[in-house]
């Protein structure tokens, strides 16, 4: 009951938001600019988010081959693009995250294995996506614009996440709080905490697999604020690459937030917003959020493909519901 109740939530506030948005447009001239899209726009759209997603599963790779070597790369991307799949199509309480932990997980039953690797890569893709967003707001001198208290607040982020990474990736620092903590080890989410705690340790303490995931990280989130610029050159709006590595960086972390269906309606809303403040016309700036919207369910049809195709994904949100994961 509860899950069904956040998902009806989660479904309410994605189709409120985009109606209070599409409510606020003037739709012929909206369709006109949408209209004039270059052919070319939308392919190429689709293939940046795909190449995205093959950059989060090298990430993704690197770690999970610290406890499982015998997982391709194209087998984990496969898992990838049904993760895709449920988080920005499927109107489901059970996110892609956990479905592509529950891939894992199924293989010996190791929560641990299957989770801290994607909830370490998970951060430090966040913690990247930030730096490149205050990097941005810094060289562009769009402080004033996004107001100062914002970029105080998105500063604070960034070095509170960088300084508790590197707090858990230096032996010296992290096992003394390891050692303070298994006091409370009797306690079983401590427990977990503590065995997912030295999963993340063993990630990070080597430097070479720290470049590696920075390295896929920048290019993964790169990819993906690239698609607006695409969909802006495609729909002939004027607008610069540095206006798009400020804006769509934020409307990305606020899509994170977990209160919608695959951050939809929240992400349109805020880019939207955000680039009228840059002065984008409102219908321009909707046009390129809105066009965002088909670019990711045909990025979506793969996975679609993938889950439909195999026999032993019949029961897999079910199991994955169920399992220990949640």
């Amino acid at each position: 009951m509860k899950k069904k109740l956040i998902l009806a939530t989660k479904v309410f506030v994605s189709l409120g938001l985009l109606g209070y948005l599409l409510s606020q447009l003037d739709w012929p001239a909206l369709i006109d600019k949408v209209g004039d899209l270059s052919w070319w726009t939308l392919p190429v759209a689709v293939a940046l988010i795909i190449a995205s997603i093959y950059f989060g599963t090298i990430r993704w790779a690197t770690l999970l081959h610290r406890h499982y070597p015998n997982f391709s790369t194209r087998q984990l991307f496969s898992y990838y693009l049904v993760a895709t799949l449920f988080n920005n199509i499927l109107p489901t309480s059970t996110g892609g995250d956990v479905i592509r932990s529950y891939y894992i997980y199924r293989y010996r039953r190791d929560a641990v294995c299957a989770v801290s690797p994607i909830i370490t890569e998970r951060v430090i893709g966040l913690v990247v996506l930030l730096a490149i967003n205050v990097v941005a707001i810094y060289f562009t001198d769009s402080v004033e614009i996004v107001t100062r208290a914002l970029w105080s607040t998105l500063l604070l982020i960034l070095a509170g996440a960088m300084f508790a990474l590197t707090l858990i990736a230096m032996p010296a620092t992290y096992w003394p709080i390891h050692r303070q903590l298994e006091r409370l080890s009797r306690f079983r989410i401590i427990a977990f905490l503590l065995r997912m705690g030295e999963a993340t340790h063993g990630y990070l303490k080597h430097p070479v697999t720290i470049i590696i995931i920075l390295f896929y990280s920048v290019l993964a989130q790169l990819f993906a604020v690239m698609v607006y610029y695409v969909l802006a050159i495609g729909l002939g709006v004027d607008i610069s690459m540095q206006v798009i590595l400020v804006v769509i960086p934020l409307a990305f972390m606020a899509a994170a937030l977990p209160i919608s269906i695959g951050g939809m309606g929240v992400r349109e809303l805020a880019t939207v917003g955000l680039l009228m403040r840059f002065g984008i016309a409102e219908n321009d700036a909707a046009a390129i959020a809105l066009t965002f919207i088909p670019v990711i369910l045909l990025a979506s049809l793969p996975g679609l493909y993938i889950y439909l195709s195999q026999s032993s994904n019949r029961t897999l949100l079910k199991e994955a519901e169920e399992s220990k994961l949640n």
